[in-house]
């Protein structure tokens, strides 16, 4: 059995995308690749990753770094999407990283995904009902109040049910976009 590699390490993601001045994180930018990804249009990510290099130097170190860390990052999450354990996840800070944060990453991983969802051209009438309740839930996690989040195991407990529920709802989503795909694995 093949193991999956590693994502690269979510903090320093972070800031090369934060000291590039990208109008984007971590995990947002996660959450548009995963959304093409399940929707199957893997195509779109070429022109939204020229796009969002478009003003930076091409031989720029950091740029270079930035642009081998995303296609790596890119790769992972493919094979993890199509992988039959179940191994994708979103791409999100560490448990060393104050709930806060983290509740953030989440948030704005729903945001990306629900972006992502946008650009490959998926609508509410391409999903059946659980796909569309997926969306509305994670529009709905878009305006979670993180700052209000007090920590403790209550909250830790909650913010790792509403983790699960996006990794399981972006793999539902999937497979409602691609159900031949679905079906090949099954009958294979």
């Amino acid at each position: 059995m093949n193991s999956l590699p590693e994502p690269p390490d979510y903090s320093r993601f972070d800031q090369l995308l934060s000291s590039l001045h990208l109008q984007v994180g971590a995990a947002e930018l996660h959450g548009v690749i995963s959304a093409l990804l399940c929707a199957a249009h893997t195509d779109a990510h070429v022109a939204w990753f020229e796009e969002l290099f478009s003003e930076l130097p091409n031989g720029d170190l950091l740029v270079k770094e930035m642009r081998r860390l995303l296609g790596q990052l890119y790769q992972i999450t493919e094979r993890q999407i199509g992988d039959e354990g179940l191994a994708f996840a979103p791409f999100l800070p560490s448990e060393d990283v104050p709930i806060e944060g983290r509740a953030q990453a989440l948030s704005e991983w729903s945001q990306g995904y629900l972006f992502g969802l946008g650009m490959a051209g998926v609508t509410e009438e391409k999903l059946a009902e659980d796909g569309r309740e997926v969306v509305a839930d994670l529009t709905e996690l878009t305006r979670l109040d993180y700052e209000q989040i007090e920590s403790g195991e209550s909250a830790e407990a909650d913010l790792m049910e509403l983790t699960e529920f996006v990794r399981v709802g972006a793999l539902l989503v999937r497979e409602e976009l691609r159900p031949e795909e679905e079906a090949s694995h099954e009958a294979g």
